[in-house]
């Protein structure tokens, strides 16, 4: 707790006017009421994705220790929904613990395949309403040059002390086909089937920076990427990566009903 305390301190302490997700523009209160902020002691920030009344979806790498690589402790987590500024806070916010995590269990931290996780709360939120509501799941692969938006946080730049800014902001990613994003100038082959590019080749201040892995890709009001890697902060060459959430429709439904409990220290099975 004395960790979470601290980091919002930070926040608190390094708020401004300025733009922190880099480029794009101020969400406005109900656009988009899917999107989490997630504290953690051992990542800076994470975004997440409301997906039902007790369930958040995020990337696995945002609930895995970084040097160990295994399942960290569901309470360090704090789950921040219904408030489009991290400080001050609204009469809308809903704060909630997390007490289980649901990792996929063929999530590999190399290559990033299979980054996904559900977060299951402590308690579920109130009854949706404007400013607290799930993400429709994708059915569909977007094409090429499709104009989609992150939101988030973040910050403008990738350095580890960055600060996180408290308004919640939103930049256009357009997706781009694999074959661009997987040259050796761009991200070398590490686009896999089962990921979505999406953003710019060229430099631009629309990027996303540190602070926004985890957070959403809207594709036509539809949730259908979390992001795992490609935090640009305005460089070229370094569109964002997403997990595909097409691909793990029936794998993220499925945690809704599960019993177990998967203990801190717990390591998945890459394939």
């Amino acid at each position: 707790m004395k960790l979470l305390v601290i980091s919002l301190l930070c926040v608190i302490a390094n708020a401004d006017n300025s733009a922190r997700l880099s480029g794009g523009v101020t969400t406005f209160t109900g656009q988009y009421p899917a999107v989490v902020s997630i504290d953690s002691p051992y990542i800076l920030h994470c975004g997440g994705t409301i997906v039902d009344l007790q369930h958040v979806l995020t990337a696995a790498s945002c609930v895995m220790h970084p040097t160990t690589f295994s399942l960290v402790n569901p309470h360090w987590l704090r789950v921040i929904a219904g408030d489009l500024n991290l400080v001050p806070a609204s009469y809308h916010r809903e704060v909630r613990n997390v007490s289980r995590l649901f990792v996929h269990p063929n999530y590999n931290n190399e290559t990033n395949n299979n980054d996904l996780a559900v977060l299951r709360l402590s308690r579920p939120f109130p009854e949706f309403h404007n400013t607290i509501e799930p993400a429709i799941l994708a059915t569909r692969a977007f094409t090429y040059g499709t104009q989609c938006r992150y939101v988030g946080w973040g910050t403008t730049t990738s350095g580890p002390t960055a600060a996180i800014n408290p308004t919640q902001r939103s930049i256009n990613v357009p997706i781009i086909a694999a074959v661009e994003c997987n040259v050796p100038t761009v991200h070398n082959f590490r686009v896999l089937p089962a990921m979505i590019c999406a953003g710019s080749l060229t430099a631009t201040p629309d990027t996303t920076c540190q602070g926004n892995v985890g957070g959403g890709l809207y594709c036509n009001e539809q949730l259908a990427g979390v992001l795992i890697f490609g935090l640009a902060c305005g460089s070229a060459n370094q569109p964002g990566v997403y997990t595909d959430v097409r691909q793990y429709r029936q794998w993220i439904y499925s945690q809704f009903d599960r019993t177990d409990n998967p203990q801190p220290g717990w390591l998945p099975q890459p394939l």
